[in-house]
């Protein structure tokens, strides 16, 4: 079941920095859902840039989390969504990790404590990007 509050966070494993201005682009798609009178109803699609945006850069090992949606009122069970991200112009090789922070009052996350990693969270999607190709662009599904 979904907390009343989430937010996904990245983690970017490669061998350069990703940079928005060179054409790196990461962008989370999600479809939450929910059973209403025992029919399966869909929510408006969010979009979630993490806060990748121009002139944004992430280096190798660096992590960024993505907007807090809240839950308290349309009360989702759960997403389903994919998770897309395009390489720099130039070859970039390495793996994103698409994790799932969740809060039951929008104070209290698990990246606020102070010994916090990253792999604490509820990891969801994996994503490589490869240097056999320049300016790759990718998806994975995902769902929790």
């Amino acid at each position: 079941m979904l907390a009343k509050y989430y937010r996904l966070s990245i983690k970017w494993d490669g061998d350069q920095t990703l940079t928005y201005n060179d054409g790196a682009r990461l962008l989370a798609h999600l479809i939450p859902w929910k059973l209403t009178s025992g029919a399966l109803v869909y929510g408006a699609e969010i979009e979630d840039d993490m806060g990748f945006g121009a002139g944004s850069t992430l280096a190798d090992e660096g992590e960024t989390e993505g907007d807090v949606q809240d839950n308290t009122s349309n009360l989702y069970l759960g997403v389903k969504g994919y998770f897309e991200a395009a390489a720099d112009l130039s070859s970039t090789d390495g793996t994103l990790y698409l994790y799932l922070e969740e809060s039951p009052d929008n104070t209290l996350w698990p990246s606020d404590k102070a010994d916090f990693a990253i792999t604490d969270l509820t990891l969801i999607a994996v994503l490589s990007l490869s240097t056999d190709a320049v300016d790759e662009d990718r998806a994975v599904n995902f769902e929790f």
